[in-house]
């Protein structure tokens, strides 16, 4: 595998790595690069399929790293399944979006040009252990494990017995999940992989159940750099901000149309699973430590399709025929019937005269 993901979370026998507050943070959650070198995400870029029921999570991150180990911790509302995703399907994603021509007729042959522009829902059982392992696997070159606590300190804790060191400040911003019951999914590269961290990596599937769409972005706050984001929204209907990571910004759409499978790449098309609209938000957080909510996403009031558009200019034809030659050939053959008649009009007149 050319360049993954890499750690999260350890649990049970997963080779522990140092867990420290990070610098910044991918939007999703949290990413700490081993000791001894840098990382830091220059884009994140993640595709949200919800059909009401499950919600499937595909992400890649853009790094710049010189480290070869690192850690990633991801909030879900429920437990989750892990997979590798499609290379394709960002590319694929990205195609769909393309801008949409408005074209312009015109009569005469000129040079022609394009203009872009910006796009116009009995016996009590034994409590639970503090922290639960819920799975502990090995996909491809990740291990992953899914972690469950309902108490940030508790969850310090057992990190710190598995050689984890975790500040408070970021146990405080994962309180504000494990009050919520929510899950941590963990994600590590497995021993001896060699996998690249720098550049463009692998993109990574979750998917878990849920009663609407999420995108946790509250761990970003301990981000010292802006974040920049781009969350593309897959359901049966359009889907609208209902809660913003900072709530006084707004969150405009950049994109939304019906998803066809039979329109798009296979990738695409298989996440899809049929006919979906594609709502696209694209956003800069230039101080991430204002952000204190996660995205929400609720159906819109109408499916309107918006797209970002270019002017492209065409020459008007008639039945495939340029119609400035159609009108040069009707004025001439006018002209001609015109000369016809004037000359056999003045020769009627010649010869009207020579009679008399």
């Amino acid at each position: 595998m050319a360049k993954t993901l890499t750690l999260a979370l350890a649990a049970g026998g997963l080779q522990a790595v140092w867990v420290a507050d990070p610098a910044w943070a991918c939007e999703c959650g949290a990413m700490i690069p081993g000791s001894g070198g840098t990382m830091s995400v220059a884009r994140e870029q993640a595709v949200v399929r919800f059909d009401g029921t499950t919600e499937d999570v595909v992400m890649r991150f853009s790094t710049r790293s010189d480290v070869t180990d690192a850690a990633w911790v991801m909030p879900v509302p429920n437990q989750a399944t892990v997979k590798l995703a499609d290379r394709d399907l960002f590319d694929e994603l990205e195609a769909a979006q393309a801008p949409v021509a408005v074209v312009h007729h015109y009569f005469w042959p000129h040079g022609s040009s394009a203009k872009y522009s910006g796009a116009g829902g009995a016996m009590a059982a034994a409590p639970p252990p503090a922290v639960q392992v819920l799975s502990d696997q090995r996909i491809g070159e990740f291990e992953v494990a899914n972690l469950a606590s309902a108490d940030p300190a508790a969850l310090g804790a057992w990190l710190n017995q598995h050689q984890f060191t975790l500040k408070d400040s970021t146990a405080a911003r994962l309180a504000a999940y494990t009050s919520q019951g929510w899950k941590f999914v963990a994600v590590r590269l497995a021993t001896g992989s060699t996998a690249d961290l720098n550049g463009v990596l692998d993109p990574i599937s979750l998917s878990f159940p849920a009663k609407s769409a999420v995108y946790p972005m509250r761990l970003s706050a301990g981000a010292t750099t802006a974040q920049n984001v781009q969350v593309s929204v897959l359901a049966p209907h359009r889907m609208d901000v209902a809660s913003s990571p900072v709530p006084d910004q707004a969150a405009p759409s950049a994109f939304g149309d019906w998803i066809d499978p039979s329109d798009v790449g296979p990738a695409l098309a298989t996440l899809a699973a049929g006919k979906m609209f594609l709502t696209v938000y694209d956003a800069t957080f230039a101080d991430p430590s204002l952000i204190t909510q996660d995205y929400a996403f609720t159906p819109a009031r109408s499916d309107w399709v918006q797209h970002s558009t270019y002017d492209q200019e065409e020459l008007l034809k008639v039945a495939g025929i340029p119609a400035y030659l159609i009108v040069l050939a009707a004025v001439l053959l006018v002209l001609a019937l015109f000369a016809g008649w004037f000359w056999r009009h003045r020769a009627s007149r010649n010869l009207s005269v020579r009679t008399q």
